[in-house]
């Protein structure tokens, strides 16, 4: 659809357009557009053709100033007919790069011809440059761009080997509708079988395996309205011979042939390329069929998937013990991030020489205190009270999180059951509760899990890959959510030792973590309380309304892939909406994100309207 010509000077990497009357208005704005390279009329489907986005819209009257055209403009009667009579619309263009046949996203190696006709993008190149039937490519949502047709209909995906190696950031203020956007992407990993470990700060994926939501969508003003089943108790021809052939489990105590039936669409949606799993169902669930069930039924993982549940919940804080020799500074450092005090040179002399306790919890601890008796360190005794006072300490904290319903986790045990190929059960997810911990217990949580997998790939002969021989371990993602109180910002004076620790552990992976196959993913509502240092090593932003100018000029500073265009966009999202930036798409994007398939965590609590929920009888006896 032409919409323009382009007009002054060219460059390869920018130009202006004039915009026809009919197309100049706020719906342009970070709209994608493309150019033939010989001026006329792109031909997507036979030509490379120059893909373009608009960054800036301006107004301008040579009898007015651009201020006074762009306000008259807006006003009726005298002042319509004045400025729209003489009033011209800009458009500042970016070039994006040159959009070859099959798909290339290439560098832009010619100026923009003068006087060239300006297109909005059509639904072929939009497919090419943001959708990927593959699937290792991880649907997110629609396009946000003007274009001929319904755009909204335009899926784009994500590069989920470029999420989960090269580790990714979403950021948002509260209500931006980051949750939704964090469960979405896990969702999709998910369905396609990679393990991850979700330390969840607030219990946002409590109900992440519980995909009721496939069969509901939302409308325009954001409220649900349910997707009917065809056979209305989701127990069709598919469901009963998946029971049948696979035996498979049920999870979240929920019936047997609901949850087989969300992980028959799930899946499909993988197969049937990355065709969005709630518009499976919308079409009444035509693609779940015996034939899959039987094509699936044989092949891993997809079998497994179907078979059993994917996520393993706990509430666990980390079990102090000794892991080893080749781990002895890593026993120390979990005693550290534990109590969050550091042992001087002093004492951290004596416990290298007496770490090596036996037992776990409590007993481990006691072992400690009668070495300390049998064995005190040399010299004066205030190096083996300080050591005394600090087991005692330890001792309490450990009592204090077992009264919780939280429970130690062996990490060792817990990386056999999630990281070992020879060990590992089927869960492909844990998602680590941490409401019941203290701060410091969480960051513990954090440092000892991750610094446990990153030390068993580097130093234990783990692997992921083949490049060494056969795999013997799963590559794993670690995702925190509410990260700034993780791994929060460092500072000169910083006495918070377990957050010291966590951010250490956060660190290795993103500096070495992409060779193990292990990556990251940060969820926070204010990212400039994050460690820089971490978000620096992410190489995908998902970025929701950020309002606040710490933020915004955070972002601004890790975030090199962004234009001040999208970062000045980034103050005015609306709910549901996210830039996504990065390697993990050929180009940054607008885009209003899915409605997650699981159901939400935690409820937001409303105790004024639970008190007064009687309002509406009272009024409707007053007849107000």
């Amino acid at each position: 659809m032409l919409i323009g010509k382009v007009f002054d000077q060219t460059s390869t990497t920018e130009f202006m357009a004039m915009l026809d009357r009919e197309y100049d208005n706020e719906k342009l704005l970070s709209s994608y557009i493309e150019l033939s390279l010989d001026g006329g009329e792109p031909k997507p489907n036979s030509e490379p053709i120059i893909i373009a986005r608009i960054t800036k819209l301006q107004k301008e009257n040579p009898l007015l100033s651009r201020d006074q055209a762009s306000v008259s403009a807006s006003i009726g009667d005298i002042g319509y007919h004045m400025s729209r009579r003489f009033t011209y619309s800009w458009a500042e263009c970016t070039v994006i790069g040159t959009l070859t046949v099959s798909g290339f996203l290439d560098m832009n190696r010619c100026s923009v011809t003068p006087n060239a006709e300006v297109h909005s993008i059509s639904e072929t190149s939009q497919r090419q440059l943001f959708f990927s039937d593959k699937p290792s490519h991880l649907p997110l949502g629609t396009i946000e761009s003007f274009g001929e047709g319904d755009t909204s209909q335009v899926p784009v995906t994500l590069n989920a080997d470029e999420l989960v190696t090269k580790h990714f950031c979403i950021f948002g203020m509260t209500g931006s509708g980051k949750t939704n956007t964090s469960a979405k992407l896990l969702e999709e990993l998910m369905a396609r079988g990679h393990r991850m470990i979700i330390f969840d700060s607030h219990d946002d994926y409590i109900n992440i395996e519980n995909f009721s939501n496939l069969f509901c969508d939302r409308d325009s003003n954001g409220n649900k309205k349910e997707l009917k089943c065809r056979v209305n108790d989701r127990n069709c021809d598919a469901v009963e011979l998946a029971k049948e052939q696979l035996n498979p489990n049920a999870s979240n105590n929920r019936p047997k042939n609901e949850c087989v039936c969300e992980r028959l669409i799930r899946t499909a949606s993988v197969i049937y390329h990355n065709k969005p799993a709630r518009q499976i169902v919308a079409e009444g669930c035509k693609k779940i069929t015996p034939k899959l069930v039987n094509a699936l039924s044989n092949v891993n993982p997809w079998n497994t998937l179907i078979q059993n549940r994917q996520v393993c919940s706990k509430s666990s804080f980390p079990e102090l013990k000794y892991y080893g020799d080749d781990f002895q500074d890593f026993s120390i450092n979990l005693l550290e991030a534990f109590q969050g005090e550091q042992f001087s040179d002093a004492q951290l002399r004596w416990l290298r020489g007496n770490i090596n306790q036996r037992g776990v919890g409590i007993q481990y601890l006691n072992n400690l205190q009668n070495a300390l008796n049998n064995n005190p360190p040399p010299g004066r005794g205030g190096t083996r009270e300080a050591i005394e006072q600090k087991l005692q300490g330890l001792i309490n904290i450990y009592n204090d999180a077992r009264r919780t319903n939280a429970r130690s986790i062996d990490l060792e045990l817990f990386f056999q059951c999630i990281a070992d190929r020879a060990k590992a059960i089927p869960q492909t997810v844990y998602r680590l509760s941490l409401t019941d911990l203290s701060n410091n217990l969480r960051k513990a949580l954090v440092y000892g899990v991750v610094t446990y997998f990153f030390r068993s790939f580097k130093y234990r002969d783990y692997q992921a890959t083949s490049k060494k021989g056969q795999p013997n371990a799963y590559p794993i993602l670690f995702v925190l959510e509410e990260a700034r109180s993780l791994i929060p910002k460092s500072s000169s004076d910083d006495i918070d030792i377990s957050g010291k620790l966590a951010r250490r552990a956060m660190r290795e992976i993103g500096y070495e973590g992409r060779k193990f196959s292990l990556g990251f993913g940060l969820i926070s509502q204010k990212p400039s309380t994050v460690d820089a240092e971490v978000v620096s090593q992410s190489n995908t932003l998902i970025l929701h309304q950020l309002k606040s100018p710490d933020d915004q000029k955070y972002v601004r500073d890790v975030a090199e892939s962004m234009s001040q265009e999208d970062l000045e966009m980034v103050k005015s999202l609306g709910t549901g909406r996210a830039i996504v930036t990065g390697v993990a798409i050929k180009s940054p994007v607008l885009l209003r994100v899915d409605f997650r398939y699981s159901q939400e965590g935690i409820e937001e609590p409303r105790p004024i309207e639970n008190e007064l929920r009687n309002t509406t009888e009272i009024r409707n006896k007053l007849g107000i």
